[in-house]
């Protein structure tokens, strides 16, 4: 079998509106709006500058089932790029993109291959024309997708090329994305595939990597503060030994980082913000000249606690961080400021005390030791809450000892500020 090397993406939403931030700069506002665009961009200046032979798109092309004339035609017009190029597309519909969704009269240039509701074997071949990858593959003819679609695929008819299975689904039951497609490794492997194509799931992945390799790529581009850090592809190379190597190719125009930084050492705001706009520089830094947007979270025990419990001075340090890295280019566009500060207070110690404030803190220290102390509490949650529009929800245990961590740093702070 001839070498060759394909390119394997998935979840561009091209035209994410990216709903939820607020009080956005408008400079920042068009960079968004533009950023899946120019990502898709880069995602076809990559495949034509490292020549390969095709591309594999794994679903969620658009963000919506409804997507735009502009979404589909700039789309349209990087695939006819490709084909001029001699690269073939090979394209699959996920959840936000399912064919059921309103679609354009659009001619698709020669070599781009979309999959149907069910899968279909497509034979690609090298710019040269030589055969050397089977690919079977298949769309979302809906938005809810929850059976098995990986059963539904055949095995390799052709042992003398790689065979590449091309899925948008939820392996192994993912909790941060919907359960579309469920499946798992040992069903993908059974089918006797030598590449998965996955998509779906935006955070990079490699769940197996040989006979078959299964790969999620993550999305092309962040497109909230929960998607940090470098964003892409999959550039694949296959030799005649069949095992693809598979090496992450970042396409992202903007970057989306979270960052904390402990203030404990810190005794004025000239310091604290001084902090801030050097930890943005290194930040910057990091992001290899792209735009980034970035949520700050204050941390540790000091005098900057106070400072920051002041009414409106969050929002005053978080008004002067942004006037000052947000001007140049690439920029550094502060998105929030959380504190999670605390006084200088010792708990522990503070537990330890015979009185009314030790007593409290020695009750919440037993809620997270003890599961019939902690089912006390919620049940007084419950009834505290119940007929008040609507009950609470059943907490889960991480967010149970959260709940009570909070209340007694709420209560340790009232009541030492009051005595």
């Amino acid at each position: 079998m001839e070498p060759f090397r394909f390119v394997h993406a998935a979840d561009l939403h091209i035209d994410s509106p990216f709903a939820g931030l607020r009080d956005v700069d408008q400079r920042v506002a068009d960079r968004l709006q533009e950023a899946t665009y120019e990502a898709f961009r880069n995602l076809v200046d990559l495949c034509v500058e490292v020549e390969a032979d095709f591309l594999i798109v794994a679903g969620d092309v658009y963000d919506g089932a409804d997507r735009s004339v502009r979404a589909q035609l700039r789309f349209r017009d990087g695939l006819a790029e490709l084909a001029e190029n001699g690269i073939q597309s090979f394209i699959a519909h996920g959840n936000h993109d399912s064919l059921d969704g309103w679609q354009s009269a659009i001619s698709w240039p020669e070599g781009v291959h979309i999959f149907g509701q069910q899968p279909e074997w497509k034979t690609a071949s090298t710019r040269g024309g030589a055969p050397v990858a089977a690919i079977q593959g298949v769309s979302f003819p809906k938005r809810e997708v929850r059976e098995n679609l990986a059963l539904a695929f055949a095995p390799p008819a052709k042992s003398d090329l790689f065979n590449i299975g091309v899925l948008h689904c939820n392996v192994g039951g993912n909790p941060d994305h919907d359960n579309y497609a469920p499946c798992t490794v040992n069903e993908l492997s059974q089918v006797g595939l030598d590449y998965w194509a996955l998509g779906h799931v935006h955070t990079r992945q490699v769940l197996r990597r040989s006979r078959p390799a299964i790969a999620y790529p993550g999305n092309s581009q962040g497109r909230h503060p929960n998607e940090t850090g470098p964003r892409g592809c999959f550039l694949v190379e296959v030799g005649a030994d069949r095992t693809p190597r598979m090496e992450f190719q970042p396409l992202d125009v903007v970057r989306w980082e979270t960052c904390e930084l402990p203030v404990s050492a810190i005794t004025t705001l000239d310091g604290l913000i001084a902090s801030i706009e050097q930890s943005l520089e290194d930040i910057s830094a990091r992001a290899e000249g792209r735009d980034v947007v970035c949520r700050l979270v204050l941390t540790g025990r000091g005098p900057m606690h106070a400072e920051l419990a002041q009414p409106g001075a969050l929002a005053d340090v978080l008004d002067t961080v942004r006037l000052s890295s947000g001007a140049g280019s690439p920029w550094v566009w502060v998105e929030r400021i959380a504190d999670e500060t605390r006084a200088e207070l010792d708990l522990d110690a503070r537990a330890r005390q015979d009185d009314f404030l030790g007593a409290t803190l020695k009750r919440a220290d037993a809620a997270l030791k003890y599961e019939d102390e902690a089912e006390r509490i919620r049940e007084a949650l419950a009834d505290m809450f119940s007929g008040r529009r609507g009950s609470l929800p059943e907490p889960t245990d991480e967010e149970f000892a959260e709940w009570v961590n909070e209340a007694r740093w709420y209560l340790a702070e009232l009541l030492e500020s009051e005595a």
